[in-house]
């Protein structure tokens, strides 16, 4: 596949980015950052930052989603800046200690920004506050049996869902942490294997696709913390991973020259050198549009548009049919294109019209008629059976002439286009009105006449199962219509899997379709709190014997959300989250998802007064949830940084009695952390004050057990004794 476009920098591409679709932000080894209008390629900003630390294998930087802000970090200061585009100027500095950040990633609404570091730390900072909001996890994560710990101990990949909810990183042991950054409750803990993982990427809200050292591709179902597929791509040291817009294809690219291409649907690599280049692959970037730009070592930034959709729009109006299905074939993508339909009507009435040709004897005109679609691939086998229809006909019709309908629909069966005659439509039509008849004689006990209606077809394969039925087991028929009629849907698939032709009876198609439209209803039903509905729906589907699974995940999902709902009731707001933080699937109720937006919006403030030291506007933010058990973790970390930042102001203030007494009431309630390390280690840098603790004080004890101590009743300042 040739670039649509192609830029070319001073050196190795580091980074790429597509900024509110219709930009693309660039960054060299030379540290050179650029942005360019992706639709005419023309540079609109350039800065060069001389002290970003920048990387090939490793995402340092990053811009924002909304194109506002550039993160970098700095190799040498421990400190992550946050530079406003448009201003030109620096909007927020991080330090990060002793902790060298080398991955960098915003969230999708830009307000979050996720640094993974050097010693596996994973960090997350709120772009418009002046602090950490949290520490998410750490890499590589240890049992107590291990002793000996790795020199090498990063963070590797870093990567938020669509929503922004979920966050996934991973570490050089090849672990993944998935969470929620809103609640941290039971962060999902995975290990597909003990090898590196270069890059995640989020399919959707319950799916991520992680690429690893080796060039496997791991698909894991985010909720259930289990691997789905592990699909070996060939592309050695994955680096690069984008998702096509529909969903549906996976891009992949490794240390190599080529981009491989993957069908999720079908679970399997379609193309593993779906694009080839001159230089070996450092970046991969895709639009909304599926237009994918590829960074490489040489400096090229190649831009190919994957889904081509107005040239093939204007080949379908030019009836250059061989030219579209060409194209299709050098765009995968565009098989989700609705164009894809209309082409294939176009075939359809152009064959039905060529067999109608044969039928009225204008067998010259009927190839013409197929001729514009002469040398496709897919339509080579339909063609050449085309060109023996005319035999094929004449024999086909003088078999219906003569009766002899076992050897017509013989014929049928093997020769597929027989059924797009008009002969054979009013064969099947003269079938369908005897076959009724003879239910009419079944319920009238005319056996005679059931025997005469049949016989013509009694010897045609097709039709011998539906005959049998008739003739050996009329009341067994008459049985299965009123339990149709009456909907007993047990005992209509017992008879229909015993004889599997009753299938393909209207009626029974028609209680399949109506049986999921049940499933389908009774799950929105009961997302809807629609409890009535749902239970008189779950009753019915409790008669399908193939929908026993379904039914039982449906009842588990309704005994939930009633659960929920009674809860919600009474104001058992502790009861309400216990429940949905423990059962994920309730994450689709009306309700669950007001409750999340609500607790999203105080954390948002709550973060804004703990940057600030406002211990007792968090409390008051909180109120009665402060002791939620299912959430302590992210409420702890919440108060810790209050505490820490009115520590920080006694030292400001040169406060040294004062720091000593909230260090130690810091410790009563959280025990020792690395937060408090860090703080205390400056203290004794910058010799504020002599810091003294004892072997008990500095004992780490698990984050969570703030909320034992304390039962949630927390002092408005570390000053105060909890």
């Amino acid at each position: 596949m040739r670039a649509h476009a192609r830029i070319t920098l001073d050196d190795t591409i580091v980074y790429t980015k597509v900024l509110n679709k219709s930009h693309l932000a660039v960054c060299d080894m030379s540290r050179n950052f650029h942005i360019y209008n992706m639709h005419t390629q023309y540079k609109e900003h350039s800065f060069t930052f001389k002290q970003a630390y920048v990387h090939k294998d490793k995402e340092s930087i990053a811009f924002s989603p909304d194109g506002k802000y550039i993160a970098f970090s700095e190799k040498e200061q421990s400190v992550v800046r946050i530079i406003d585009i448009q201003k030109q100027k620096l909007h927020h500095s991080f330090p990060t200690g002793v902790n060298r950040v080398e991955t960098l990633c915003f969230d999708p609404s830009s307000h979050y920004l996720v640094a993974g570091c050097i010693t596996g730390r994973v960090f997350l900072w709120n772009l418009f506050s002046t602090g950490q909001v949290s520490r998410l996890s750490s890499f590589p994560e240890y049992t107590p049996n291990i002793l000996a710990q790795p020199k090498t101990n990063y963070v590797s990949a870093a990567c938020f869902s669509p929503s922004g909810r979920l966050v996934a990183t991973t570490g050089y042991g090849g672990s993944i942490v998935v969470t929620n950054i809103h609640t941290e409750v039971s962060p999902k803990r995975i290990t597909p294997s003990h090898i590196r993982i270069n890059v995640l990427h989020f399919i959707n809200e319950k799916v991520l696709c992680a690429g690893n050292l080796e060039g496997s591709i791991h698909l894991i179902d985010v909720d259930n913390a289990q691997i789905i597929k592990s699909l070996h791509t060939g592309v050695i040291n994955i680096n690069g991973l984008c998702l096509s817009n529909s969903s549906r294809y996976l891009l992949v690219s490794g240390g190599g020259k080529r981009v491989s291409l993957i069908d999720l649907k079908e679970h399997k690599v379609i193309d593993p050198e779906y694009i080839n280049l001159n230089s070996r692959i450092s970046q991969l970037s895709l639009s909304d549009e599926d237009t994918l730009i590829v960074g490489c070592e040489d400096g090229s930034l190649n831009i190919f548009q994957l889904y081509p959709q107005e040239r093939l729009q204007g080949l379908i109006d030019i009836a250059s049919y061989k030219k579209a299905y060409q194209l299709i074939q050098q765009h995968p993508l565009l098989k989700e294109s609705p164009l894809i339909q209309e082409m294939e009507d176009i075939w359809e009435k152009h064959l039905n019209e060529a067999v109608h040709k044969i039928e009225t004897k204008y067998g010259d005109e009927a190839e013409r008629t197929l001729k514009a679609f002469a040398n496709i691939p897919s339509k080579q086998d339909i063609i050449q059976e085309f060109q023996s229809l005319t035999g094929y006909y004449e024999r086909f019709k003088a078999s219906v002439s003569s009766q002899n309908l076992a050897l017509a629909y013989s014929m049928a069966e093997h020769i597929p286009l027989l059924k797009k005659t008009a002969l054979y439509i009013e064969m099947e039509d003269t079938w369908n009105k005897a076959f009724l008849k003879a239910q009419g004689f079944i319920i009238t006990g005319n056996t005679h006449l059931l025997f005469k209606t049949l016989e013509p077809y009694s010897k045609i394969t097709t039709k011998l199962c539906f005959i049998q039925v008739l003739l050996h087991q009329p009341e067994l028929f008459l049985e299965f219509v009123k339990l149709i009629n009456t909907h007993e849907y047990d005992k209509i698939f017992t008879i229909a899997k015993k004889y599997p032709c009753l299938k393909e009876i209207e009626s029974f198609q028609n209680i399949v379709i109506t049986v999921n439209d049940l499933h389908h209803k009774c799950e929105q039903h009961i997302y809807a709190s629609d409890f009535e509905l749902a239970e008189l729906e779950l009753k019915e589907l409790s008669h399908i014997p193939y929908m026993k699974k379904t039914h039982h995940g449906l009842s588990h999902l309704f005994s939930l959300a009633k659960r929920f709902e009674n809860f919600y009731k009474e104001g058992k707001l502790h009861n309400v989250y216990a429940l949905i933080d423990a059962n994920p699937q309730l994450n689709n109720l009306n309700e669950v998802q007001h409750l999340e937006k609500e607790w999203t919006e105080k954390m948002k403030h709550a973060e804004q007064e703990a940057l600030l030291g406002n211990t007792k506007e968090i409390k008051s933010i909180l109120g009665n949830l402060i002791d939620l058990p299912s959430r302590s973790q992210k409420i702890g970390m919440l108060l810790r940084q209050s505490y820490l930042t009115q520590i920080k102001l006694l030292i400001i203030k040169h406060q040294t009695k004062a720091i000593k007494h909230a260090i130690n009431n810091y410790i009563s309630i959280f025990s020792y952390d690395t937060e408090l390390h860090n703080l205390i280690s400056k203290i004794k840098k910058d010799k504020i004050v002599d810091i003294s603790l004892t072997s008990e004080q500095e004992l780490r004890r698990p984050r969570s057990l703030w909320l034992s101590i304390t039962k949630g009743l927390v002092p408005d300042t570390i000053l105060e004794k909890p």
